[in-house]
């Protein structure tokens, strides 16, 4: 087991170094708190686990793409920095950083989540402390060596570091950013715990075998995964290590911002844990809250929604991480399709000339008909349809809607564009979630992806006109870009969307609150990790 030595070590690293201008931080009591994973029940927190363990390796693969991305474009980033960069150089290299630091703070949750592995007893508590050092040590060998890869990029050439710095509210990204990546990446405290770690792994194998989580297949990928990423940490310390540090000091000890877009300070730490353990299934938004709102809806209706701490469409910037289609009801088309003569002969032209849409919709996928037909486990209708890891599904409001921000806007379309969108979606569910954002293939599809093709315009519907945007060199189009579209087109005779209504979530009071609409407008503003949403 741990010997004495390597415990006191882990733990007097396991606390994140806090700003310099931060007061030192009191010590940490010797036990997990209240609030933390490890209160849960063996059984949730091994699920929690497993879901955490998904992520780390959806993470893991997102950032090795990343970084071929970033191989492809390395011109950008060694150039001579008395050279300026074009707009559309700066765009590529924005874009880029934002989806890195992304993945970065993901990650950094993960690792926090876990860190107190320390305090839970290995001889009684075997499950948890193995999961928690392979969670904690996985998530950091990760972080380590991509970070200190990409800060081989772009450390010390000073252009790239003042674009990188500077706030970006397309993107999400605060003033600072940069430097607080090397103040995590680029640590002695984090390269140390790196090694201290290192030394534990190869301890604990035996009680990874006795608790049986060599036999799940993911954390046996997660053990050679974190052996091949120490390695390359290993060797990027010891060939430059003292030069990224040098290179690291001047900016991190110059940057005294309170806030940090990543949590590194103890007591910012302490607060998202707190939050993040005490909020499982707990929304800001009340059940009751979304329920409200069905009887504003209408079909064909576009949501955006957010959860705080799901971490969802990673790699993609903007506060609004996720975007849905709600389709309402049969009883809602028999309101506001039905009856109108664009849908009337729309129906018409289907096979077996359907009266309703219902009636096509039946005939036309009798087997997803079916699933749509059926309530869901909270007994209630389903009404959206969303793309998420599961696949393009079909949702009610306590999935698609009890959630921590929703926005709701309306297609300024006519009743047969929404019915024709709405069959679209209904050919699309089913299809598998697109982890790599390919836009240009129908075969698996991201959240806004579902939304963009169903309202995809054509010769015989009018539809939504919105742009692809490039992140990190791929087309692509992030759940922010339809908020943002609608503040620069509000007001405007030609407009594309109307508001319905937005909940606004508040994580000190714990609620949510009716936002108006210019509150909506500026929410695309909002940086996406600064985890002091009020």
């Amino acid at each position: 087991m741990l010997s004495t030595p390597l415990l006191v070590t882990w733990l007097s690293l396991a606390t994140p170094a806090p700003a310099v201008s931060s007061p030192a931080p009191e010590a940490k009591p010797s036990t997990p708190e209240a609030t933390s994973v490890y209160s849960l029940e063996n059984g949730a927190f091994v699920d929690q686990a497993l879901r955490d363990l998904e992520t780390l390796e959806r993470h893991a693969r997102g950032l090795r793409a990343l970084q071929q991305q970033i191989s492809k474009t390395r011109g950008l980033y060694t150039r001579e920095q008395d050279t300026p960069y074009t707009p559309d150089e700066k765009r590529t290299l924005l874009t880029t950083w934002a989806a890195f630091s992304d993945y970065f703070a993901s990650l950094e949750l993960i690792r926090q989540r876990y860190w107190d592995f320390v305090k839970v007893p290995a001889l009684t508590q075997e499950t948890k402390h193995a999961w928690g050092f392979l969670l904690t040590h996985g998530a950091l060998t990760t972080e380590l060596a991509h970070g200190l890869t990409y800060a081989e990029f772009t450390n010390g050439r000073k252009q790239l570091e003042v674009l990188l710095d500077e706030p970006s509210e397309e993107f999400g990204l605060p003033a600072r950013a940069f430097a607080r990546f090397k103040d995590k990446a680029i640590h002695v405290t984090t390269a140390t715990q790196l090694m201290t770690g290192d030394s534990y792994a190869e301890q604990l194998r035996p009680l990874l075998k006795k608790t049986g989580i060599l036999n799940v297949r993911r954390a046996v990928w997660l053990v050679q995964e974190t052996r091949d990423n120490s390695k390359v940490a290993r060797g990027k310390l010891f060939k430059r290590g003292f030069t990224l540090f040098a290179k690291a000091g001047a900016d991190v000890v110059q940057d005294t911002t309170a806030s940090a877009i990543f949590p590194v300070q103890r007591s910012v730490a302490e607060w998202m844990g707190d939050t993040r353990v005490k909020r499982i299934g707990q929304p800001l938004i009340s059940r009751a809250q979304a329920l409200g709102l069905l009887a504003r809806m209408q079909p064909g209706d576009v949501l955006v929604a957010r959860q705080n701490w799901y971490l969802s469409n990673i790699g993609l910037p903007g506060f609004w991480p996720h975007a849905e289609l709600y389709v309402g009801t049969p009883q809602d088309w028999a309101t506001h399709l039905d009856g109108d003569a664009g849908v009337k002969g729309w129906l018409k032209t289907r096979p077996g000339s359907p009266q309703t849409l219902a009636e096509h919709l039946a005939r036309e996928y009798p087997a997803k008909w079916a699933t749509y037909s059926a309530p869901d486990s909270h007994g209630d209708a389903l009404r959206i349809i969303e793309s998420i890891s599961e696949g393009v599904s079909f949702t009610g409001p306590e999935h698609g809607m009890h959630v921590d921000y929703l926005g709701v806007l309306r297609p300024r379309l006519a009743p047969v564009d929404k019915a024709r969108a709405i069959a679209r979606a209904f050919h699309l569910q089913g299809r598998p979630y697109d982890f790599n954002f390919d836009f240009f293939s129908d075969s698996s599809l991201v959240c806004t992806e579902l939304v963009y093709k169903s309202y995809a315009p054509s010769q015989e519907v009018k539809g939504l006109r919105i742009d692809l945007v490039d992140v990190a060199g791929r087309r692509t189009l992030p759940a922010n870009a339809f908020v943002r579209l609608f503040d620069a087109e509000y007001g405007q005779p030609d407009r594309q969307f109307d508001f319905v209504a937005f909940l606004d979530g508040r994580e000190k009071e714990r609620d949510a609150i009716e936002g108006d609409v210019d509150s909506f407008r500026s929410s695309w503003r909002r940086m996406k990790w600064d985890i002091a949403q009020q």
